[in-house]
This record gives C-alpha cells, sequence and structure tokens, in this order.
C-alpha cells in the first residue's frame, strides 16, 4: 500500500470512529446485555468500515495481527486497530475468473506467509489455499485441493510452526476429521485424523503448546482443543455470545509476557467487530 493510500485509509478511519461513536456506545451496550456470563478479560471493538475488515479470520506474526475480509487482507499493530498494510482487493483475478474464487476464511502465519483458506463460495468445487507473503500481504502462490475430499469449501487453515503441516477439516458444518497437508512439500496429504467427536461451524485455529484450538460459531461461539495426535476433543470455553457471528482466533504473548488467546466476533447489528482476549493455558 503505498503512502498516499495509506494516509487516506487513515483519515478515512479517523472521521468515521467519530461518526460512528454513538453506535460504538449502542455495540458495547448490546454486548453487556446479551449475556449473563461473558468469559472475556479484556475485548477492543471496531464500529463501521474498519468492522468489515476484520470479519472472517486472524492470525499473528507474534509482533501484528492479520486479519481478513472476504476480499482483502490488512495487518495491524497489536492493538488491533492500527493499519499497518492493506490489500483490499486481495483474491487474484485469476482465481476469480478460473476458478469462482469469491471468499478468503481463516488464517495462519508460518514462516514469513500468511496461509489463508479460499473458496468459490456456496458452490464448493475449488477449496484453494492461498499464501501470501506477511511482510507485504503480496499473494505469492495457491495450491487447489481435493473437493471429493474437502467436500464443502475451506473456511479455515492453520499451519503447526512446529512441524509445518497445514490442518483443516473435511466437512466445514460438521466436520469428521482432521486432514493434514506438508507445507514444506507442495502441500502433499501426509493422514488423515478422525475427530472423537464433530466440532461444529470452526472459523478459525492456532496451534499452541502442541495443541489445536478452534474457535466456532455454535450455539455459544465456543472454543475447542483439539489433540493432534488422536483427534480427542475437548470443549475450552464457551464464549457465551448471543446473536452476531464467532470467527477466528489467535494466541499472542503481551508485553507482561502473558499469553492470551484472541478470538473475533461479528457483534449483534453487524456494524462492528469485537477482538477478545481469554486465558491461555
Amino acid at each position: 500500500m503505498s503512502m498516499f493510500q495509506i494516509i487516506i485509509t487513515k483519515l478515512i478511519s479517523t472521521v468515521l470512529a467519530i461518526v460512528f461513536i454513538p453506535f460504538s456506545a449502542l455495540t458495547h451496550g448490546i454486548d453487556f446485555f446479551s449475556s449473563a456470563e461473558h468469559t472475556d478479560t479484556a475485548k477492543t471493538n471496531v464500529v463501521g468500515l474498519g468492522a468489515i475488515f476484520r470479519s472472517q479470520g486472524m492470525t499473528t506474526d507474534g509482533e501484528d495481527f492479520f486479519f481478513s475480509s472476504k476480499t482483502t487482507l490488512i495487518r495491524t499493530k497489536n492493538d488491533a486497530k492500527t493499519v499497518i498494510d492493506a490489500d483490499y482487493s486481495a483474491i487474484p483475478d485469476e482465481l476469480k475468473k478460473k476458478y469462482g474464487i469469491a471468499h478468503i476464511g481463516g488464517l495462519s502465519y508460518y514462516n514469513g506467509y500468511i496461509y489463508a483458506g479460499l473458496e468459490d463460495s456456496k458452490v464448493w468445487d475449488y477449496p484453494i489455499v492461498g499464501i501470501y507473503d506477511a511482510e507485504t500481504l503480496d499473494f505469492v502462490d495457491y495450491y487447489i485441493m481435493d473437493c471429493e475430499v474437502i467436500t464443502r469449501g475451506l473456511p479455515w487453515v492453520c499451519v503447526d510452526g512446529e512441524t509445518g503441516y497445514l490442518y483443516c477439516t473435511d466437512h466445514s458444518k460438521q466436520p469428521t476429521k482432521l486432514l493434514v497437508y506438508d507445507t514444506n512439500d507442495k502441500m502433499k496429504f501426509v493422514q488423515e485424523i478422525p475427530l472423537s467427536f464433530s466440532v461444529p461451524s470452526i472459523q478459525g485455529a492456532e496451534f499452541y503448546n502442541g495443541t489445536l484450538y478452534a474457535a466456532t460459531n455454535d450455539e455459544t461461539k465456543a472454543i475447542y482443543k483439539i489433540d493432534p495426535e488422536n483427534g480427542e476433543v475437548e470443549k475450552y470455553l464457551d464464549r457465551n455470545l448471543l446473536g452476531g457471528e464467532g470467527e477466528g482466533m489467535t494466541f499472542i504473548t503481551k508485553e507482561n509476557g502473558k499469553t492470551v488467546l484472541v478470538a473475533m466476533d461479528m457483534g449483534t447489528l453487524f456494524i462492528n467487530a469485537f477482538i477478545r482476549e481469554y486465558p491461555a493455558e
């Protein structure tokens, strides 16, 4: 993004932030009264245009956050608000024209790159893993996955930073197994891991201490733990969000040295995005 684009984006964001002050108060109020039991320990509220750009997946390189919307990628400071770089048309024309790709889902950072689930939304013929340079947000490469195995799009992907293995599921609504691919060997299939029970509507996932954590859009927008060795599933926490939509998640270490789980959701009116912190085991 050029300096001119950065200045214009910041100017628009500042103006909109002022315009949406009443809406910020409104969305905070709705959130406060929407649940009798909030489990987050802190939250950031982004209202208006900024929420649109933070409406799908999220990940981190340990310093900055990366967010996706259906067609965009942005990089922010770890306050989740200050935009450092952005690509407002992050799906290459080639993928749009050849495969009908129209949706960017969950993100995962690995070894200087952002891995993203790309979909021909509601068609499900071409589940694609897109790869972006984390520094520039430039599109680098892609892999077309097997739609007979990945049967309902690719709403999320997650790369294990220790092994370089990429994880996803076979079904997006009621998955029965984890699918594992090697990012260091041209996305070669490694294995499938049956789940002890289905984790519904996964929106994003990240590894922490060798365990896969998955954020969902189920009834309570719960977050689950999945053992990548044997597929054992355990609910980690309920976000207890009524209305809106649960989105992606990641982990980040704060300045005090404490690691927190950070998860995103769209507010009840879909005019804001909350980026919430939860305890990390």
